[in-house]
């Protein structure tokens, strides 16, 4: 099963060509997106992701990843 849930990460990766991942700290909680080293002119409504279900989350605007590290 982790085989599968890995390829199925991978495929919404390659779907969604304009994000990106971003590995946080736990001294970068609460991670909001979009990030502050985007520019002001590529920004969507400030969302905050929570990680600590699965020490990952998705963007459901953008589609940026964040992982724990």
């Amino acid at each position: 099963m982790a085989g599968q849930n890995n390829m199925s990460k991978q495929e919404n990766s390659t779907k969604q060509s304009n994000s990106n991942t971003f590995k946080v700290d736990a001294g970068s909680l609460p991670v909001c997106c979009p990030p502050k080293e985007q520019e002001v002119w590529n920004q969507h409504p400030r969302v905050y992701l929570d990680l600590a279900k699965n020490g990952e989350a998705n963007c459901p605007y953008c589609g940026n990843h964040f992982e724990m590290c």
